[in-house]
């Protein structure tokens, strides 16, 4: 007698049957903002994100901190100094935690994964801009969002 075959979150997948075989493709199940501010993203990894301005797609990395330059390298300087949760200074200073951003012409503190991924949040609502976004946890699960 052959062993069962036992497959974990099966709600996660569509099933199809084709020529005898069975096929299981992953839903795309996308958590809530709520939930997502909730998630520990320390030791996280970005495995897709997409970011759109309209139809204008914003050039993305598979690092936060990558994505948030990006996202402030599409916006007026003065558009982020008043939207921001970040500290900046507006000239080159590699000291008391800021790093210079060429890109941008400032200096701005790091903050954690969740932090950056918060100003990353509060950057895409400020411009109106789209996300979507699929992250791997350290415990190996893969989360996705999008807005």
């Amino acid at each position: 007698m052959t062993e069962p075959i036992h497959i974990p979150n099966i709600e996660n997948y569509t099933q199809e049957i084709i020529c005898g075989v069975l096929i299981l493709t992953p839903k795309n199940v996308f958590i809530t903002e709520e939930e997502l501010q909730k998630t520990i993203l320390t030791n996280s990894s970005i495995l897709k994100c997409e970011i759109k301005n309209n139809e204008d797609i914003i050039p993305t990395i598979t690092s936060y901190r990558g994505v948030l330059i990006n996202i402030w390298d599409s916006m007026p300087t003065q558009k982020i100094l008043q939207t921001t949760t970040f500290n900046f200074k507006l000239k080159n200073e590699n000291k008391n935690g800021y790093n210079w951003c060429n890109r941008i012409n400032m200096s701005f503190q790091n903050k954690d994964a969740n932090g950056t991924f918060k100003e990353i949040l509060n950057m895409i609502k400020v411009n109106n801009y789209n996300i979507k976004i699929s992250i791997k946890l350290e415990t190996g699960r893969v989360i996705q969002f999008k807005i």
